[in-house]
């Protein structure tokens, strides 16, 4: 019976790691980030309060009609898009 050639062992190469980029850390908010955020929340929550009990009837409210609606909900987005960049 024929006898098989013998393979030549593999060279051995270096193992990369995984990953050898490494993650930049973020450095953290400045403190007056988070008053930042909450300025925003509570300028939306207020300037639809505002609308709602004065029924539109505060100066400048009225031109606008519903687009207040849009203005006091603008705010509050702002905030929350703010607010995913806090770390």
């Amino acid at each position: 019976m024929p006898e098989s050639r013998r393979r030549k062992p593999k060279k051995a190469t270096a193992a990369r790691p995984a990953s050898t980029v490494t993650a930049k850390r973020r450095s953290p908010s400045p403190r007056w980030f988070g008053g930042m955020i909450m300025a925003f929340f509570l300028i939306g929550i207020a300037y639809l309060l505002t609308y709602y009990f004065s029924n539109g009837g505060v100066l400048g409210m009225e031109a606008l009609g519903g687009w207040n609606i849009l203005i006091g909900f603008g705010f509050v987005v702002i905030g929350l898009g703010v607010a995913t960049q806090w770390h």
